[in-house]
């Protein structure tokens, strides 16, 4: 079977306005593997992503179905308004003639301004273009942000940008002369735009390729044949428009596909660990804004450092000592007012 390869090139992609939901986390992980076979050899032998635009991601199935095609596979597919979720997946099926088989791995866990894939996949025999070997990881939260400070009127035009935290690891281990492509992609939806913050690509032996649409790349990250692994801390540079005191609906996505090609191949993408918010810049007109607070439709607090942390409800209890002169002074307000009370009496 053929993928298609998606080109990495990062850059705006305007989208329809379709109404989003306003606090979502999606967690997704699946694997496919097996020769396609069924009724209809057209349809078993045609797929298309099961995550569909604006994001291009999950696995790429046959139009009939993974059961009706004769296919090994499992999607791990969960939405929700509270998090942070985590899905898995696991499957193993032959490959061409029956001989050698792949066997992959995925995983996803999504929190608001915290998320995670990981995919990794082995081929050990060759492929046909009926063969399915995928596997697939989405992680992604939508949101809605107000900002507000007290020295900006609500109404006031302004931009903003993100600070993410990255690390992770993505190789390729491929057999000449066939070949193989792994991406990791970390992408923002953001006034019916997509953004695409954070692209690594891997392709066959190569040097893997990183690139972003931001500032502060490859930061710690080494490249070696094959390889790119380390971390990195980028700005997006986007410059998204806001309004201060009204709501700007916000998506943001991570997701990896490996499809090892053969013989021995293997694709590795762990980011499980891997996208973190750690700041965020706001501007009302030219002016910078610091003391800035953000609302969001998920019930989080943000601010120019990330998210505000929010503590466990206090569990002190006071010393015995405490609460005696507590109660003691309590009971001397009491007593002092009925003095005042009876002498309003008298």
């Amino acid at each position: 079977m053929r993928y298609a390869r998606l080109a990495a090139a990062v850059c705006f992609v305007s989208l329809g306005s379709a109404a989003p939901a306003r606090a979502q986390l999606r967690s997704y992980a699946g694997v496919v593997a097996g020769n396609a076979h069924g009724t209809s050899t057209f349809s078993c032998a045609t797929s298309a992503y099961s995550i569909g635009s604006p994001w291009f991601a999950g696995l790429a199935l046959p139009t009939d179905g993974s059961a009706a095609c004769g296919l090994n596979g499992v999607v791990d597919d969960k939405s929700a308004a509270v998090g942070p979720l985590v899905t898995t997946a696991k499957a193993t099926g032959p490959m061409a003639g029956n001989v050698g088989n792949y066997t992959g791995t995925a995983g996803a866990r999504a929190d608001y301004w915290n998320l995670g894939v990981r995919a990794e996949g082995v081929s050990t025999g060759l492929a046909s273009t009926s063969t399915y070997r995928q596997s697939a990881a989405f992680a992604s939260f939508a949101q809605d942000l107000v900002y507000t400070d007290p020295s900006v009127a609500n109404g006031t035009a302004g931009i903003t940008n993100f600070t993410f935290s990255i690390d992770g690891l993505l190789k390729s281990v491929p057999v000449a002369p066939y070949g193989q492509q792994g991406d990791i992609y970390f992408s923002m939806l953001v006034n019916n735009l997509l953004w695409n913050s954070f692209v690594i690509t891997a392709l066959d032996n190569g040097l893997p390729s990183i690139r972003g649409a931001s500032s502060g790349l490859p930061g710690d990250f080494v490249v070696t044949p094959g390889t790119a692994s380390g971390s990195a801390t980028f700005t997006t540079i986007s410059n998204f428009a806001m309004v201060w005191g009204t709501a700007l609906h916000v998506e943001v996505a991570m997701y990896s596909t490996v499809s090892p090609c053969c013989l021995g191949a293997s694709l590795t993408s762990d980011f499980y660990n891997s996208v973190k918010l750690t700041g965020i810049d706001a501007y009302a007109g030219s002016n910078a804004v610091s003391d800035f607070l953000v609302n969001t439709s998920s019930g989080q607090q943000l601010n120019a450092q990330g998210v505000i942390p929010v503590g466990p409800p206090s569990t002190t209890v006071p010393e015995p000592t405490s609460m005696v002169l507590t109660l003691a002074g309590l009971a001397g307000v009491g007593l002092e007012a009925r003095r005042r009370s009876r002498r309003r009496l008298c």
